[in-house]
């Protein structure tokens, strides 16, 4: 009777071990347990350029006329405040328009530090001032200043839950197989306990394809196409990709894709030659299809549409 309640014990107790073990998980290799990434992508404060025009707002414009006695002339100011975080130099002109002719001047180049008011006063001259004529004065030159949010770099990177745990850290379970021998009076008893279980992967669907950075859902793409990713400069010209066979690829996070993307990416692909190209989106509007006849009638271009949901279903063919 005891010998049958030490099996009895014995056998509760690998049960348990072996669910503990069913339970465990795989650490997920991309993130290494962390579940967070760091990813880079094209700087959306520059569009990827490294360089922007800063805004150099103007806040308000006045006008008046020259002293008595002093050469006939026209003042035109205005007050501009730099919104950025670093300084620019810009250099203003003013106009002054009448019924019959229009009077023009230019500041000379000018620091606007971040966020001061800077006045600058134009003297328009030969033309004396009257309330009624339009006097306008605005920034007709402006250098361009490093983007603040990449330093220049045209990239930023960014911390993101990794897309293939979902952030846990763990992509899967595992299966063991043990077997268990106990020595009760004299006879060996062999327990013999298996814990199966289901491996179960983060799906890919539309939904967390939306979620990912752009960079990420471009590179999903191209690799699902069986390409390789194209350079930073051919991806300014707007090919994100190329496929095995030396055609270019072009990926849009987004729906109804219209026809004048299908007329840029026909663009593109004549800016390198290419006779075939995919383009790759969530879906397409009814004028897409329009842009595919008139590259394919007019330029020779042969453009294939391919859907997010198609590349999901078919995965493990070429399209």
């Amino acid at each position: 009777m005891k010998s049958e309640l030490l099996i009895v014990s014995l056998i509760a107790v690998l049960l348990f071990s072996a669910l503990n073990m069913a339970g465990a998980k795989d650490q997920c290799p991309r993130c290494d347990g962390s579940g967070k990434i760091t990813t880079s992508q094209t700087c959306s404060t520059c569009g990827g350029y490294g360089v922007l025009e800063p805004n150099v707002a103007l806040k308000r414009t006045f006008g008046w006329g020259s002293e008595p006695r002093a050469p006939v002339a026209t003042f035109v100011a205005g007050v501009f405040q730099n919104e950025e975080k670093v300084g620019a130099y810009g250099i203003a002109k003013a106009e002054v328009k009448t019924p019959t002719a229009s009077y023009t001047n230019s500041s000379s180049r000018t620091y606007f530090p971040p966020h001061e008011d800077v006045t600058i006063t134009i003297i328009v001259r030969e033309i004396a001032f009257e309330r009624y004529w339009s006097c306008i004065i605005y920034l007709s030159e402006v250098d361009d200043i490093t983007c603040p949010s990449c330093d220049g770099t045209e990239v930023v990177s960014l911390v993101i839950d990794c897309p293939e745990c979902g952030g846990t850290g763990f992509v899967n379970g595992h299966i063991e197989d043990a077997t268990n021998y106990l020595v009760v009076g004299g006879a060996i008893v062999g327990v013999a306990i298996v814990a199966v279980v289901v491996v179960r992967r983060k799906k890919v669907t539309e939904g967390n394809l939306r979620k990912l950075p752009p960079s990420e859902f471009q590179n999903w793409v191209v690799k699902s196409l069986f390409g390789r990713v194209s350079s930073q400069r051919d991806s300014y010209m707007g090919i994100d990709g190329y496929t095995v066979e030396g055609y270019p690829i072009q990926v849009k996070q987004s729906d109804d894709i219209g026809r004048n993307a299908i007329d840029n990416f026909a663009a593109a692909m004549g800016r390198s030659k290419a006779k075939k190209g995919i383009i790759v989106a969530f879906s397409f509007g009814k004028d897409a299809y329009k842009g595919i006849v008139r590259a394919k009638v007019h330029y020779g271009r042969e453009i294939k549409t391919v859907t997010v949901r198609e590349l999901i279903e078919s995965r493990n063919r070429t399209l």
